[in-house]
């Protein structure tokens, strides 16, 4: 066992369902992202947990009178397994000595393939604690930067609703906004 595995299995976390067949991420997947300075490792109050920063950018498209946001909609992996996302706010994981300014443009680059070039609407910040969807049982805090950017119909052109990754396609879409 790997010093990473050792640690997750010593605090209790049952590595049997991290797996990219099965739709989560796997120890590989964790160790990457330690390695990068994406994540970090914490013991807390005896409790392991995995610190993130994150950029979260609403992305709004105004077509003539409607208003829509693109939604991550689903996840399907080289494996054959599928993740319904349904996601509002795409998100990304910030980069060491990365500003969340930045990581949001990036942000747009890669899951979008879109140069955007004006100014993104910072919305606050705020934490979060919740058990990662990738990591099923490990908790993770997320010190996450909030965006909106507002897009219009001639912008459509340059968006691609399709990421495609070296083990999975993340799918986007268009949702009618309420408001």
């Amino acid at each position: 066992m790997t010093n990473l595995t050792e640690q997750l299995v010593s605090h209790g976390i049952d590595l049997s369902t991290w797996s990219h067949s099965q739709g989560t991420k796997t120890v590989d997947d964790l160790q990457t992202e330690i390695d990068s300075g994406e994540s970090r490792l914490e013991v807390i109050e005896g409790d392991l947990l995995r610190s993130v920063r994150v950029v979260g950018v609403w992305v709004y498209v105004r077509l003539g009178e409607q208003l829509f946001r693109v939604v991550e909609d689903k996840q399907i992996f080289f494996t054959g397994a599928m993740r319904q996302r349904k996601l509002t706010q795409l998100t990304e994981k910030i980069h060491s000595g990365e500003s969340p300014l930045t990581a949001g443009k990036r942000l747009l680059q890669e899951e979008l393939g879109f140069n955007y070039a004006g100014d993104l609407v910072a919305l606050g910040q705020e934490s979060r604690r919740l058990e990662s969807a990738s990591y099923p049982g490990l908790a993770s805090c997320y010190e996450l930067f909030n965006y909106e950017v507002f897009l219009t119909g001639a912008d459509l052109s340059g968006l691609r609703f399709a990421e495609v990754q070296s083990h999975k396609i993340s799918l986007f879409t268009l949702e009618l906004c309420d408001h």
